[in-house]
């Protein structure tokens, strides 16, 4: 039997530390976090000290992200990008709303993967072992008896997936 499926309507919205967008946390566990964002303008990301991020855009054209001592970091929708989460970071969209996959993890403590994979109706995929989660950004999947629509996640998916049509779907590995 497939693990339960987290659906994205469950989930509470919540403001961010910052005040400055909106947050949805999927799960966490000791040391990380998965989330999705809502940003509707430009905005400073919160700070989370001895922490790193891999950011993915997942609806909205693009957009930039600027760090004090670093150079900007273009982000295009579903390619994720990695950074420091203590690091003054600033958001500026290309142009309207957008939402964002995030992935925190403490720092030294993993190395995180995050792989945005678009799969053709009837496509199959195998997640690999000891995958964390398995997030439909796009399309509708099948894992096992379980239906993953936009949003929704599962934990620990170890089955084989199966896009109902053209699908994309986001891995986490914490390795």
């Amino acid at each position: 039997m497939a693990p339960p499926v987290i659906r994205f309507a469950t989930l509470e919205a919540r403001p961010w530390v910052n005040g400055l967008g909106i947050s949805r946390e999927i799960a966490s566990g000791e040391g990380w976090t998965i989330a999705v964002a809502d940003l509707g303008a430009a905005a400073a990301f919160s700070h989370f000290p001895a922490q790193d991020r891999v950011f993915t855009l997942i609806d909205g054209p693009g957009a930039t992200l600027s760090f004090m001592d670093r150079p900007p970091l273009p982000c295009l929708p579903f390619v994720p990008a990695g950074f420091p989460g203590d690091v003054p970071c600033h958001y500026e969209p290309r142009e309207g709303a957008a939402r964002a996959f995030n992935l925190i993890v403490g720092r030294g403590r993993f190395e995180p993967r995050v792989a945005v994979r678009g799969l053709a109706a009837g496509q199959g995929l195998v997640p690999p072992a000891g995958a964390l989660a398995l997030f439909c950004a796009g399309g509708a999947v099948r894992i096992g008896d379980a239906r993953l629509e936009v949003g929704d996640t599962m934990l620990e998916p170890g089955s084989a997936v199966a896009a109902d049509g053209p699908a994309i779907v986001i891995l986490v590995e914490l390795g």
